[in-house]
């Protein structure tokens, strides 16, 4: 741009006629920049048209699209079964909201099963009228009900339990979850006095706070209202039971004919500590269980409290899974258990004590010799384990002297220590006493390869087992796990050439068959082939054992899947 001036007027003051013609130029400027202004304003009006438009042409693309969307062409019945799985995943609105998005998923929310998840929050303004709409909703479906109370008026948790005791006959699961012990009670009492049955209840769960200030009308400190709630003759298909507490029940609380139980306590006060006799007392009213899981708190305020008489025991003729999870001293409570048919023990401790628990191995020990059918032998009770009465929808069980190939034998057939370590003649004892054990779990172990080596085949002690599971175990080395699947590969028949590539090749099944049923005496009680090999984090196992395992078995350096592996299910309990 050219200046409007020749230069040599900015050296001197200006004439007159100089400065007339800088204010003409000045506005002729301000004009030009105001034609600009303006044509900037039309083309940004325009720019704004033409982003409405394209906003219209999106909103087109995207309905058009709709029209064909995966979410559209869903059928209504696999459509419905993914929102049940939301609302069973904890979305509790899930059924009211995705009936909002389309006439697709709205005739697809109206399947009975996506409703069949009440849940019903006491504390809400229009409970019961939420309620009522979600039970007409159902239909005449299965229901699984959750009732959750904070703290509500004893004649609003009567109005709701009642129209739910309505629909009893439906009833699969029932969950209650309040901070009050006494408003538990509450909506427990009016089960019976409406006096209607739950023939289809299969679980029931309960997650409660005991405040030791708060009773029951009888001054107890316990739900005391479960057993008659859920009695045989009301919910005779019930099997398992729940119960999430602060503090384990002091009384036999629960239904006798259940066969599930998992007890979970997170304290143990100076009130009511954590006590094997209170155990005990619980379990001697349970005495169709088929499993059983104890939960219990790390920290105590007071200590765990023994049992004055260590000859007492409670019998559970039909327990087969027992899991504690708790402490190291909680494991000390085996001393007083008796499972004759016991098929899978899973001892996991909450404390990683970096050194050999020695009060655990004869506890486990006691356990085991106690559990056998043998002990039972020269008792007056060992008729009464093989005819009791048993429970409703059980399967009929075999006597005690079949239970196990061994005479006598604890038919154990999974042991897995989590967090537990034994001194090497414990493990050697224990392995001696399982000769039907089919897997081991050792995770923070300090098992030595002199151990193992009393597994090596074809002799060795635990000849059925097939599958092993070492994380963590810091003393143990590849190659004495190599020499183990190896131990244990069965023998060729003599007609074999004696190749040693044989041993670790591809086993024939029928071949082994074959030999098997030759008449080998020396096969006839050989160890079976070790199936599958689990190592993690284990030190002293490098790649090439890893490489020479997945040539000998199955080798697995992962966890399992997340519904049976407990790290999984608790990865901040890794170390």
């Amino acid at each position: 741009m050219t200046l409007p001036f020749d230069l040599a007027v900015y050296r001197g003051e200006p004439t007159p006629q100089e400065i007339l013609s800088s204010h003409t130029q000045v506005h002729r400027h301000e004009l030009a920049i105001t034609s600009i202004h303006a044509r900037i304003a039309s083309l940004l009006a325009e720019i704004a048209q033409l982003r409405v438009e394209e906003a219209q042409h999106h909103e087109a693309i995207h309905t058009c699209k709709g029209v064909t969307t995966l979410a559209r062409r869903i059928p209504d019945e696999l459509l419905a079964q993914i929102f049940e799985q939301c609302v069973a995943d904890g979305w509790t609105r899930g059924p009211v909201v995705v009936s909002a998005v389309c006439s697709a998923w709205r005739r697809a929310a109206r399947a009975p099963r996506v409703w069949r998840h009440v849940y019903v929050n006491c504390s809400s303004p229009d409970a019961l009228a939420r309620t009522r709409y979600w039970l007409g909703m159902t239909r005449a479906g299965p229901l699984d009900v959750t009732v959750v109370s904070v703290w509500n008026p004893t004649w609003q948790l009567e109005e709701i339990i009642d129209l739910l005791l309505q629909h009893a006959a439906r009833w699969r699961t029932l969950a209650i979850e309040s901070t009050s012990l006494y408003q538990v009670n509450v909506l427990l009492v009016r089960i019976p006095l409406m006096r209607t049955r739950a023939p289809a209840l299969r679980e029931v769960s309960i997650d409660t706070e005991v405040h030791f200030d708060e009773t029951v009308d009888d001054g107890a400190t316990d739900v005391v209202g479960l057993a008659d709630a859920f009695s045989p003759a009301t919910a005779p298909a019930l099997t398992t039971l729940r119960y999430f507490a602060n503090v384990v029940p002091r009384a036999p609380i629960f239904p006798a004919h259940i066969q599930h139980l998992t007890i979970s306590a997170t304290e143990s006060p100076v009130q009511r500590p954590l006590a094997a006799d209170d155990l005990l007392t619980v379990l001697a009213g349970v005495p169709h269980l088929r499993s059983l899981t104890l939960s219990m708190p790390l920290n105590y305020e007071r200590a765990y409290v023994l049992l004055p008489d260590p000859a007492r025991a409670v019998v559970l003729p039909f327990l087969e899974t027992l899991i504690l999870y708790g402490p190291t001293d909680l494991n000390e409570f085996l001393f007083h258990i008796r499972a004759p048919r016991i098929r899978r023990l899973h001892l996991r401790s909450l404390e990683d004590m970096g050194y050999r628990q020695q009060p655990i191995a004869p506890s486990l020990l006691r356990f085991l010799e106690r559990s056998a059918p043998a002990s039972f032998a020269d008792e007056s009770e060992l008729a009464a384990l093989n005819s009791p009465s048993p429970p409703l929808n059980s399967n009929s069980r075999e006597p005690l002297s079949e239970l196990s190939p061994e005479a006598g034998a604890v038919p154990l057939e999974l042991l897995e220590l989590h967090d537990i370590d034994l001194a090497p003649e414990a493990f050697a004892a224990i392995f001696r006493a399982l000769p039907d054990l089919r897997e081991l779990r050792l995770h923070e172990s300090s098992i030595s390869d002199g151990t193992l080596r009393l597994l090596h085949g074809p002799h060795g002690l635990c000849p059925r087992l097939t599958r092993v599971d070492f994380r963590w175990c810091g003393h143990l080395s590849g190659k004495a796990l190599v020499e183990l699947v190896k131990s244990r590969l069965p023998r060729m028949t003599s007609g074999t050439e004696s190749d040693e590539s044989i041993e670790i090749g591809v086993f024939n099944p029928t071949t082994a068959a074959n030999a098997s049923e030759g008449g080998d005496d020396a096969a006839e009680g050989a160890a079976d082939s070790v199936e599958e090999v689990a190592v993690i984090n284990c030190c002293f196992v490098e790649e090439q054992d890893v490489l020479e395992l997945a040539r000998l078995t199955t080798c697995r350096v992962v966890m399992r899947e997340v519904d049976e592996d407990y790290c999984r299910m608790y990865p901040t309990l890794l170390p």
